[in-house]
């Protein structure tokens, strides 16, 4: 009987963690798609209510493209690749968490290619490189520190995401007006200048966090949780 029972509890396990990696799918699909969105959503020209939005300058548009299709290319491999090891129940945490957080940081990635185009559309195209160059020594400085010393692995993280989200939001009050320049539209209604860069820098605020989480907690599974 014992036996019996080990093998219908097993039949009932089964399901739910099928269950589970559709539920996954779904949730990773709308992920990618948000990522993709916020990546090609303003790289043509648009007109709306006699405003007219020119299109992205085409070196940029044409890299911007590449990385939408390279979204797709390693965002639906990954995702696939780890509702298989889900499923499985692989015991290996941190190489799950690897394929299952690519979606994630594309996502992210989606956020900053939205923030770069708004930046170069209205104008403020030296800010958007000054930003990158910050960003890039930030995280090679912060994952210096870490190597040097696992144990101040999350504040070293907060501190570089405080300090890449300040300074997003000083370059967006530094660039010029957004009137005229990008069009955002809620309800049908055009949105001001001041609406336009709040929602864009707040989405860029959440990539920002969601990709150091994200990165934060597969560096701390690599290092075995050493606090």
């Amino acid at each position: 009987m014992s036996k019996k029972k080990q093998k219908r509890e097993a039949k009932k396990k089964e399901p739910s963690t099928f269950v589970t990696a559709l539920k996954l799918l779904g949730c990773f699909f709308v992920v990618l798609c948000l990522g993709w969105y916020m990546m090609v959503g303003h790289l043509d020209g648009e007109t709306s209510h006699g405003v007219v939005e020119l299109p992205l300058k085409e070196s940029y548009a044409t890299s911007v493209y590449g990385l939408a299709l390279i979204h797709w290319v390693i965002g639906i491999p990954s995702v696939i690749v780890s509702l298989i090891l889900i499923v499985k129940r692989n015991k290996r945490e941190f190489m799950t968490s690897c394929f299952y957080s690519v979606p994630i940081f594309l996502m992210s990635l989606g956020f900053t290619i939205q923030y770069m185009v708004l930046l170069i559309k209205i104008g403020a195209e030296s800010l958007w490189w000054f930003y990158v160059v910050v960003a890039v020594l930030g995280f090679l400085i912060a994952n210096l520190l870490i190597y040097l010393d696992k144990t101040n692995l999350q504040p070293i993280i907060m501190v570089l995401g405080a300090v890449l989200i300040v300074l997003c939001w000083i370059l967006l009050v530094m660039a010029n007006n957004a009137d005229g320049n990008y069009i955002m539209t809620i309800r049908n209604k055009l949105r001001g200048s001041f609406s336009i860069k709040f929602m864009v820098g707040t989405f860029q605020t959440m990539g920002i966090m969601i990709f150091l989480l994200m990165y934060g907690f597969l560096l701390k599974l690599l290092t075995g949780g050493k606090e």
